[in-house]
This record gives C-alpha cells, structure tokens and sequence, in this order.
C-alpha cells in the first residue's frame, strides 16, 4: 500500500489530467463544428452580455483553431504548473511523517539553519505539531535554493535514501519546462534547448498540448512512486501514515 501522502499525489493528478482529456475532447469538437454567419458566441448560446470577447470572433475555422488551440494550452501548462506544486507538496508531506516516525535528527536537519519563535512553536500545541512545523522550515529551505534536482536530492539525503538518480533526470525536463512556462512565459533559452532537446518548441517557444502533459506526468509520477517505494522499505512511515490506515 503506498503512503497517504502519495495517495493524494496521484488522486489530485488525475483529476487534473481528466480536466486536460476533457479540455482536448471538447477543443476538437469545437473547432471541427461546421461554419455559421453568426460569431462564436452566438454558436455555442452565448450573448454579448456574458461572453463579450467571444461575440467579437467569426465562427469559421481558423478562429475556432485560435480560440480553442490556446485554451488547451492553457489548461496544459496549468497542469505542469499544478503537478510541480503537488509534487512539491508530496515530499513536503513525506519529509514531515518520515520526521514523526523517526530519523536522525542530525542528518535530517544537515547544514540547514533555521529560525523558529518560541511561539510559534507553544502554538503548535502538541509534538506532531512541533515536528511538522520544524520538518516544513527545512523543506521551506531547501525549496528556497530554487534547483528542483538539489531539493529532491537534499530531502532524500535527509531521509537516508537513495534515490534513482535515472528517473530524476526523467523528470527534469518538466520541472525545467515548469520553471519556463512560469518565468518566461514558455520562451526557451540556449541552456534549456541544450538540456532538453527532446521537448517540443515552435520558433522556440515550448509546444504545450496533451502529449507534453501526458509525458510529464508519467515522468513526475514514477519518481514519487520511487520515493515511496524507498520510504515504506526504509521503515520510515508510521502505521496511520499509510493509504487505507485510520488517521
């Protein structure tokens, strides 16, 4: 069984990638639908009144291909965005039980130097509570470093993992492709094209679509499972703290 950390990893994924089928499925229909005279709100039941922008486009082809093309990337580089957050959120949570279950406090604080107020941590009211709020400053620490491989590698060194160093660098090219996507609106630069020479760009601007959400989402997902994986072996995971377990 895997961790509940994990569970809510995957489960929050998958809504997220039916929203992106669903989002491809209607585009498609929508830009296959037949010419009309009238504009692309008028077709789909629309008014001025609430669907202003979309009464100001003709209903012929290329519009829809302009108008429905941007919405599916859109909603794909929502969800790269979103699969890093929960990614993020996973080892952030998975750091935190691994500390309640029990780690070696020296090799799990390492070289990380945190300010914690006294309290904040009397507000905690309990020491799970202290454990999560001292586990969330260190994640806060290593995530500020802004290199998503030194914080996977940085957290597992903290857990005493040895993690597979072939499936981060499968993953990569998405946590890469995210860090584009949100600081530069999808335009690469020299470094990311040499990197990553298999991601998709068009006059070197990322290609998002369904195949590039897909493909990352395989990637990401098989390195938390990774990670899971090595945390139950590791015994590091409390009884309550596994999928199916009564909190």
């Amino acid at each position: 069984m895997p961790t509940k950390a994990l569970h809510r990893f995957t489960q929050r994924i998958r809504y997220y990638e039916s929203d992106v089928e669903l989002c491809d499925l209607l585009v498609e229909s929508f830009i296959k639908s037949p010419n009309t005279a009238t504009n692309i709100a008028d077709n789909l039941g629309g008014s001025v009144d609430t669907h202003s922008v979309l009464t100001s486009r003709d209903n012929t082809r290329a519009s829809r291909n302009t108008c429905g093309n941007h919405l599916r990337a859109t909603m794909a580089t929502a969800y790269i965005k979103d699969l890093y957050e929960d990614f993020a959120e996973f080892i952030a949570d998975t750091m935190s039980k691994a500390a309640m279950k029990g780690v070696n406090p020296a090799i799990f604080i390492g070289d990380v130097s945190i300010n914690v107020q006294a309290k904040d941590i009397l507000a905690t009211s309990s020491w799970e509570g202290t454990v999560n709020l001292i586990s969330s400053e260190i994640f806060r620490k290593l995530e500020n470093e802004r290199s998503t491989k030194d914080l996977v590698r940085k957290a597992s060194t903290r857990l005493g993992l040895n993690i597979d160093n072939g499936l981060l660098d499968a993953a990569m090219p998405y946590f890469d492709t995210r860090h584009i996507l949100v600081h530069r609106d999808g335009k690469t630069d020299e470094r990311f094209r040499n990197d990553h020479p298999d991601i998709r760009l068009r006059a070197r601007k990322i290609v998002v679509d369904l195949a590039l959400a897909k493909s990352a989402k395989t990637a990401v997902a098989a390195l938390a499972y990774d990670i899971d994986t090595k945390i139950i072996a590791a015994d590091l995971v409390r009884p309550q703290d596994i999928s199916g377990n009564a909190a």
